[in-house]
């Protein structure tokens, strides 16, 4: 019998990072994918950078924001496999601080981080892994699990918010991963309305709706006023969540004023800086729940038990955010966890 090889269904960071980990073992390695997903479109993410800023703090911002409900041990693995980023990209230097965070801890290249470590990553790894550029339905999912025992699956599909008329992910994005897992007999959970996190400030007018407008500038001297033109005083110190509760409270759309931000910083966030008065609404952008996994990606069962073979990895899973994900933590959780996976995957092939 042949050693078998390690199988991503996801095209994103998380499924990208967890190829990049299992041909460093040297596994064979095949992604399976029908687009990027939402990665291309993440700005940045949390590291602890600053004198100031420690794993420690940044475990206890991320179980705050997520109102502690998230499962501490994946929190605290987060937290600390970020480190290992540093040394891994050539951030520009600047940090900035996004809702929820105590400090300023947010870090990227040129504003896009995920679109370049994307590009990076297929661009080092396209001799080195085979890629199928289709859906993948759970039923056969299943039944290559059944035909290839000695291999190992990685579940990495992404969110669910795209089944919202109204969102910022793409409209592939509905949950196909979560099928995947519970026809495996791994357990999801959280996968309702309630853990579903809001970006507070999406365009909803224009070529550009369904994009969001970074909740970072409330830090740089943006405004958010309501309805009536009444400023949201305490915007910049608030969650996400409390803050998409109190647009959606006041009316439901906002305007978000950025007259009195730097051109300089509107061009390092990859905005047009003549563009300075853009109504937003709050939107699906984040699904909280999903697979149950343990801290080296294992997809567990209903007991807690880890299901033979099958890895998750990504917004795809459950547990890391709680019921708010702290603004940067969505890209940090996607190439944490991707490498994890990739590499225990890569590790247990018989």
């Amino acid at each position: 019998m042949s050693k078998g090889r390690v199988i991503i269904i996801g095209g994103g960071l998380a499924g990208w990072r967890a190829a990049e980990a299992a041909v460093a073992l040297g596994a064979s390695v095949t992604l399976v994918a029908n687009g990027d997903g939402n990665s291309p479109h993440i700005h940045a993410l949390n590291c602890p950078v600053l004198p100031e800023d420690s794993v420690e703090l940044f475990v206890e911002d991320t179980l705050r924001c997520g109102r502690y409900g998230a499962d501490r041990a994946l929190v605290e693995t987060m937290c600390r496999e970020s480190l290992q980023l540093r040394g891994q990209y050539d951030f520009d230097g600047t940090v900035i601080r996004p809702l929820g965070c105590s400090v300023a801890r947010c870090v990227s290249i040129r504003h896009a981080i995920g679109a370049i470590a994307l590009a990076e990553i297929k661009k080092a790894l396209k001799d080195d892994v085979d890629v199928e550029s289709r859906t993948v339905t759970p039923e056969e999912v299943q039944a290559l699990h059944s035909a290839e025992p000695q291999s190992r699956i990685i579940i990495a599909t992404g969110g669910w918010c795209g089944k919202y008329s109204f969102s910022t992910n793409p409209s592939y994005l509905k949950g196909d991963g979560l099928l995947m897992a519970e026809v495996l007999g791994a357990a999801t959970r959280g996968v309702d309305d309630v853990h579903v996190q809001y970006e507070p400030t999406v365009r909803v007018e224009g070529p550009r709706r369904g994009v969001p407008v970074i909740t970072t500038l409330l830090h740089e001297g943006a405004r958010l006023l309501d309805i009536k033109g009444n400023e949201y005083a305490d915007a910049a110190r608030l969650n996400k969540d409390e803050l998409s509760g109190a647009i959606l409270a006041n009316g439901g759309t906002a305007t978000y004023d950025l007259s009195a931000v730097p051109e300089g910083k509107l061009l390092e966030c990859n905005m047009d800086p003549s563009e300075r008065i853009i109504k937003v609404a709050p939107a699906p952008h984040s699904s909280l729940g999903g697979i149950v996994i343990d801290t080296q990606c294992h997809a567990l069962d209903c007991d807690g038990n880890p299901v033979p073979g099958i890895f998750a990895c990504g917004e795809v899973t459950a547990g890391v955010h709680g019921l708010n994900r702290m603004g940067g933590n969505g890209g940090t959780a996607a190439m944490v966890f991707g490498t994890i996976a990739g590499r225990q995957a890569a590790t247990e092939l018989n």
